[in-house]
């Protein structure tokens, strides 16, 4: 039997599609439903390592999936922060902007409906802008890479295992010996 394919190179694959979809402003909110494009990394990166198997080759298993999960993950973390450092070096604090404006225009219309005190609503805005001030700080982004690199393996691995059921080798039927 032929040896598997080499991971990495499936793995970047899925980390860079991990990266894109986390790291570009916009693309970003599909991981507000629970992390679907880190999901959806781990998923591809075992659609792209499964087109690589050959009959020849030994079966694909679940130990792949976890590994080319957890690969995927963090090459997806280090590509969502560089891509995060090179927008705001290129543009700078563009989306503090855009987050800032829609978080003024919430601000506004639950002032205008009385649904919280202004007083409250003038604690959020200070809380808002000294957040927004942080967060291009290098010790933030740091952080931020520190967290990516457990979040992003986790949610990879589950969609990499998500993967896996979907494309593992069918096994023949088990038949029991007539008596």
């Amino acid at each position: 039997m032929l040896e598997k394919p080499n991971k990495l190179r499936v793995s970047l694959i899925g980390g860079t599609v991990i990266g894109a979809v986390s790291g570009i402003p916009g693309l970003n909110l599909i991981n507000c439903c629970c992390c679907a494009g880190i999901w959806l990394g781990g998923f591809l990166t075992m659609y792209l390592y499964k087109q690589q198997l050959t009959e020849e080759m030994i079966p694909m298993e679940s130990s792949d999936a976890l590994l080319l999960g957890l690969m995927s993950g963090v090459a997806g973390a280090f590509v969502a922060s560089f891509i995060g450092v090179l927008l705001l070096v290129t543009f700078g604090p563009v989306g503090e902007e855009l987050v800032k404006s829609l978080f003024d225009r919430l601000f506004e219309r639950m002032a205008e409906s009385g649904s919280i005190p202004s007083d409250a609503i003038d604690q959020f805005k200070e809380q808002l802008e000294q957040s927004l001030r942080d967060s291009s700080k290098p010790s933030s982004i740091l952080d931020n890479l520190f967290l990516s690199l457990i979040a992003y393996p986790m949610f990879s691995i589950l969609g990499a295992l998500l993967g896996y059921a979907v494309f593992k080798p069918k096994s023949p039927p088990q038949t029991t010996p007539a008596h």
